[in-house]
């Protein structure tokens, strides 16, 4: 399992990193595509990202904003219907200075 979401979450990076929304979009759950008010925006906003690392079925990425702000997402991934989809995501900010 941890292996399929981390090429999944590869994936999901080199997308978001080439301005693939769309192709970033494919990893949504439908539910989580309909209720998605964070992740979203911020993607539109990203200029790249990094994968941090990968625990179970949760992906961390660094986003790094078009206005020289950074976020850390955890990405909740489930597996449904065979295919393993994002079904959930927490925002974190940094704090100044760290």
């Amino acid at each position: 399992m941890k292996l399929q979401v981390q090429r999944l979450a590869r994936t999901f990076e080199h997308s978001l990193n080439a301005g693939d929304l769309e192709g970033c979009r494919a990893h949504y759950s439908a539910e989580f595509a309909d209720r998605d008010t964070d992740l979203g925006p911020l993607i539109e906003r990203t200029e790249r990202c990094e994968l941090i690392g990968t625990v179970g079925n949760r992906t961390l990425f660094h986003l790094h904003l078009d206005d020289e702000d950074t976020r850390v997402v955890e990405l909740l991934w489930l597996e449904l219907h065979g295919a393993w989809r994002i079904h959930d995501a927490r925002v974190f900010s940094l704090l100044p200075g760290e």
